[in-house]
């Protein structure tokens, strides 16, 4: 991941990459491979993805709850209280990247469901590049894009979504583990972590589609 004044570009194991230019409110998917690219806006990707999470809910509300239950159930989805959701700040901390981390623990009636390491140091880093106003409206805006696959309604989900919200808050997340669970699908668990972070110039040109690139139509969701 590279940021430089208010852009951000990812880069996929496959070579891929997406720009993000918070202040267009901007989204660029670029594949080397086949030399094409597609752009959209947060709010054009919000539309879409709510178009079609609609027809989706549209076609579950014709289900029996019998049916409805069975894909729940084959999902791994689980419809328990959202109230057993708690979110501890532990006392330790750990240097992560070079990056002191507060440790923060999610739980469900006492069993861990993930495990969070959060660095104001490394989030005030990346706001001398980044506009704090407008990193929070992408964030606030992924939020929505995430809260629409919420497509049960699942209070859990949706109360694990707030709290990894409220994180987000507090810094930026070096070190994240999702511990298997019914809530949000995470049968095997996951593991990420930030290894290594420094300055370096940046060209302008590593945040443009080259020259002679493809521009392909953004793929619909129907």
């Amino acid at each position: 991941t590279y940021i430089q004044k208010n852009k951000v570009k990812t880069v996929g194991p496959e070579g891929d990459y997406t720009i993000i230019d918070l202040t267009n409110g901007t989204m660029t998917m670029v594949d080397p491979k086949k030399k094409e690219y597609y752009s959209t806006t947060l709010d054009a990707m919000i539309g879409q993805m709510q178009k079609g999470m609609d027809k989706l809910k549209a076609h579950l509300e014709g289900m029996t709850p019998e049916q409805r239950k069975m894909i729940e159930q084959l999902m791994g989805i689980s419809q328990k209280p959202a109230s057993s959701l708690v979110l501890k700040k532990m006392p330790d901390t750990q240097t992560i990247a070079g990056f002191p981390a507060d440790h923060y623990v999610i739980t469900q009636n006492g069993k861990k469901v993930g495990e969070y390491w959060v660095s104001k140091k490394l989030r005030d880093m990346m706001l001398k590049e980044l506009d704090k106003d407008k990193i929070d409206k992408f964030e606030k805006a992924m939020v929505r894009i995430s809260s629409q696959l919420n497509i049960f309604g699942n209070p859990n989900l949706a109360k694990l979504m707030k709290l990894e919200e409220k994180l987000q808050e507090k810094g930026e997340i070096v070190k994240q583990i999702h511990y298997p669970n019914d809530i949000n699908m995470e049968k095997q668990g996951s593991y990420q972590e930030i290894v290594k972070v420094r300055e370096e110039t940046i060209p302008a040109s590593a945040f443009v589609v080259p020259s002679g690139y493809k521009k392909k139509s953004m793929p619909q969701i129907n």
